[in-house]
């Protein structure tokens, strides 16, 4: 039998399992070697942080939930200190003020900051949820000019989104992430990153892997959201994603197509639905709600699909048989399997 990769366990912290008057005491010494924590108000009975941290081949990947804080890395703590690696810092909710040589720097909701530790500075966290992906030097000296020219600065060039939701399912899908794909993940997590700082044709084409499987996990969950809409159509997705015709049929290719993709999708929605006997609505009802007009096109295409019509599906599932999996691959998934093999040119830029 085969053994089946064992996945990565994160390092866990939590303020709670200390007592509250010692919370904000324990989380100070805990980034002690980093910067100095200060109150920005009295923290009363407790002070609650927590976080989930990942190592991943030169990448270090954070996941905290913290109240407001506000924190200072010095020029003294700053020469002392062996910190000289950078950071993206991802706000998934909250804000988040950074002062720099003499700048104030903004990163609100949504928004990538990337920062040099090599560097003094101070920041003002207003409280949330906040993604830090370090960059280990050496692993990222072939990146260190960019890097360095990027320190304190929020990104927002053409790939900013796709570089976005990268770290998302990356944080969503981490706790998947076996040693043997580790290293994948970091030279796929490089390659966009450079391509977001400098989009040559080079990193672009460099970049193939990632930004195409990047790409498909951001049109799959929208035509997931949108099953139900009778326009959703190549123009629809490309028009609503800002993205070209030719990016996303690239990006489905070798995956049966968009259409197809949207078809299967629709007929999933539906057997979930015609399988749930607390749903008690006409097959009709239910094809109708995910798109289809036509009965007869589309009880002829679930039984292509299944092997029994959505008639026999919505009377018996439940006696006997089992829905299938109808779950999609994942961003990991699609990484591991894409980069055995590399693209054949690089995509356009239009996410």
């Amino acid at each position: 039998m085969e053994n089946k990769p064992t996945s990565m366990a994160p390092i866990e912290y939590s303020t709670l399992d200390f007592e509250p008057k010692h919370q904000f005491e324990a989380i100070s010494q805990a980034v002690a070697p980093i910067c100095e924590l200060k109150k920005p108000y009295s923290v009363g009975n407790g002070f609650r942080v927590r976080y989930l941290a990942y190592d991943l081949c030169g990448i270090d990947i954070i996941d905290w939930e913290s109240e407001p804080t506000i924190s200072d890395r010095s020029s003294k703590l700053t020469r002392k200190s062996d910190l000289d690696s950078w950071a993206i810092l991802f706000v998934r909710s909250g804000c988040r003020y950074d002062e720099f040589n003499d700048r104030l720097v903004k990163a609100g909701t949504g928004d990538l900051m990337l920062a040099s530790y090599a560097q003094p500075w101070k920041s003002h966290w207003e409280g949330g949820n906040l993604v830090t992906v370090g960059l280990d030097r050496d692993t990222f000296s072939w990146m260190a000019p960019s890097l360095d020219e990027a320190n304190r600065s929020v990104l927002n060039g053409p790939l900013t989104g796709l570089l976005r939701t990268f770290i998302s399912t990356l944080v969503s899908e981490a706790h998947k992430i076996s040693e043997d794909q580790k290293q994948t993940l970091s030279r796929s997590f490089s390659s966009l990153l450079a391509a977001s700082l400098e989009p040559t044709a080079d990193n672009l084409y460099n970049a193939t892997p990632a930004l195409n499987a990047t790409r498909l996990t951001i049109a799959r969950e929208f035509i997931r959201n949108n099953l139900g809409q009778p326009e959703l159509s190549v123009d629809f997705i490309c028009k609503s994603l800002g993205m070209s015709r030719r990016t996303l049929y690239n990006t489905f290719d070798g995956h049966g197509g968009v259409a197809k993709y949207i078809k299967t999708a629709r007929l999933q929605a539906c057997y979930k639905a015609l399988s749930d006997h607390a749903d008690l609505r006409f097959v009709s009802t239910i094809a109708y709600q995910y798109g289809f007009t036509n009965m007869s096109l589309f009880s002829r295409q679930f039984k292509e699909l299944y092997g029994f019509s959505p008639k026999e599906a919505h009377d018996h599932a439940a006696a006997n048989r089992v829905a299938p999996n109808s779950s999609s691959p994942t961003l990991l998934e699609h990484l591991c399997k894409s980069t055995s093999s590399s693209g054949s040119s690089a995509f356009d830029v239009a996410v």
